[in-house]
């Protein structure tokens, strides 16, 4: 993934987690690298990715400031039997 045009810098962490690995990306502002705008983190890189491309859209149109986003993605060990969360 890229840069945002003159104003975010998006960067990607891989970290074990549980029996797999957790996928995070980290936005910041281009010209103050040090402040994290916005943060999350997914199952697969490809869901990391396309999370922080909507986050980038999001920031860049104003319809959010930042901050942690919420994976919407439950992983199936955290699932209950009966279908439940």
């Amino acid at each position: 993934m890229k840069e945002a045009p003159n104003r975010y810098v998006v960067s990607f962490q891989t970290e074990p987690f549980h029996r797999g690995t957790r996928h995070h990306w980290m936005i910041c502002r281009e010209q103050k690298p040090e402040e994290l705008v916005s943060w999350g983190h997914a199952p697969t890189r490809e869901l990391a990715e396309t999370a922080a491309e909507k986050e980038l859209q999001d920031l860049n149109s104003g319809l959010t400031e930042g901050g942690q986003v919420i994976n919407g993605i439950k992983p199936f060990t955290h699932r209950i039997a009966d279908g439940h969360y």
